[in-house]
């Protein structure tokens, strides 16, 4: 055994199939909060971008000017609020890399371990295309079926055109071209293996992060209004094309240790490619990033914190989706002692009624998280309309916290503002869970009946 591997007997790595079915699970769990993490995220941005804009000082400037109390100046003189709504903010950059990355993850390795046969790039294309098309095909369906609402029954902003409709679906056609260049990414990460090839990277990717550092500090007040051909516009497309190449030289290294050899009895696995490495990684990111969070937003540099989870340059969200990643994918792994026996794997068969919960959860899981295209595409083209929609559920909760709070101040309309943050949360799950119902229900099979899904 050496330093930075670990011993693995037995049953402490699964069979081959077992261990399958364990790892996409964890991995569709992901791919479903992921999904509600992006919901969440664009609940909460609007009111981020004001609170930002506002600054802490803002209910005391606007008392000092004989006006009543906005929704927005109390969120901002509340540091404990504003540093809930910036923790929140991480999530819309994380989900956007998990849905990359989990893509990348399982179909580069498998590209990469074709890629020394002869033909393959002859063979490669045909099931590259299929991929794309199915893609376009959920796109379509989609499109198809917003523009008849937008038609025919209540208007809808970003399907008004062509041009509406390809700039809201943006990562949609990121999407479309990493899987193009998967097969070239399979054949590269396979004949890269060596260390200064690794090392070469990770200055790659700090260069990559170090100009977004730059687009996130200067670029940020005026982002939205720049030509898509400007480099910090195109510098999103790179950062998630860099998390692509990531997850797929992730992903070959998980398959070489688990993928081949989790069948064996005995294996030395690196620390880093267990459970427990990446969960330790994980939490101490989280502590890390909600203490600094917390400085920004007690301290009042609420620039600061729009700067840390700017769009796709945060390179908080990039590390926590790495280690979510590989938490999601390794197993759990102990060091088992040379003379420590074997526990037995026997047990009672019979069905129970938690059994039962579990496995329909579990099916609940994959049914939902198999809908992240549908919503991907849901979401972009009906952003506008759903923020709407919130908007009206969330306007009877914004009016008794500043009801409340001029009568009584900021203690009065605490429990009114746990409200309205539950208000929100559920209203994010409601939408993700009715679009990928939708989507498992209706496209999916809808699709399959032409092979498209």
């Amino acid at each position: 055994m050496t330093s930075s591997s670990v011993s693995v007997s037995g049953p402490a790595i699964p069979a081959r199939s077992a261990h399958r079915r364990l790892r996409i699970f964890a991995v569709e769990l992901l791919r479903l909060l992921a999904i509600v993490g992006i919901a969440v995220f664009h609940t909460f941005l609007l009111t981020f971008e004001q609170v930002a804009v506002a600054g802490p000082h803002a209910l005391s400037a606007t008392t000092q000017a004989g006006a009543p109390p906005t929704f927005i100046a109390i969120i901002s003189s509340t540091p404990l609020a504003v540093w809930l709504i910036a923790m929140l903010m991480f999530l819309g950059a994380w989900g956007n890399h998990i849905f990359f990355m989990i893509s990348a993850f399982f179909l580069v390795p498998r590209l990469a371990e074709r890629s020394y046969r002869k033909g393959f790039a002859r063979d490669e294309w045909k099931p590259t295309v299929i991929r794309i098309v199915k893609i376009l095909a959920a796109v379509a369906f989609y499109v198809v079926i917003l523009v008849v609402v937008n038609r025919w029954v209540v208007p809808i902003q970003t399907v008004g055109g062509l041009r509406e409709v390809m700039l809201s679906l943006e990562f949609v056609w990121l999407y479309v071209l990493f899987v193009l260049l998967a097969p070239f990414i399979g054949w590269c990460i396979e004949r890269c293996r060596k260390r200064w090839c690794v090392a070469l990277w990770v200055v790659a990717l700090a260069a990559v992060y170090g100009l977004n550092v730059y687009v996130a500090v200067s670029g940020r007040n005026f982002f939205n209004s720049l030509s898509v051909l400007d480099w910090r516009k195109q510098m999103s497309a790179v950062t998630y094309f860099a998390s692509y190449i990531c997850a797929g030289a992730l992903g070959c290294a998980w398959q070489r240790w688990y993928g081949e050899r989790n069948s064996s009895a005995h294996n030395d696995v690196p620390r880093w490619l267990t459970r427990r490495f990446w969960a330790i990684a994980l939490v101490t990111l989280v502590a890390v990033t909600g203490c600094v969070v917390a400085f920004a937003a007690f301290g009042g540099h609420y620039g600061f914190l729009t700067v840390l989870s700017f769009k796709s340059t945060s390179a908080i969200s990039f590390l926590l989706a790495v280690c979510s990643l590989m938490c999601a994918a390794c197993p759990s792994v102990r060091v088992r002692r040379p003379d420590e026996a074997i526990p037995s794997r026997g047990g009672s068969t019979k069905r129970t009624f938690w059994t039962s919960v579990k496995a329909f959860g579990r099916r609940a899981v994959g049914a939902l998280a198999s809908g992240i295209l549908g919503f991907y595409i849901v979401q972009a083209l009906t952003y506008y309309s759903w923020i709407a929609v919130q908007n009206h559920f969330s306007a009877p909760v914004i009016s008794h916290i500043i009801s409340t709070f001029a009568a009584g101040g900021m203690s009065a309309c605490t429990g009114w503002l746990i409200a309205w943050f539950l208000v929100e949360v559920v209203f994010s799950l409601a939408f993700v869970l009715v679009v990928c119902l939708v989507d498992r229900f209706v496209r999916q099979p809808l699709l399959r009946l032409v092979k498209l899904a």
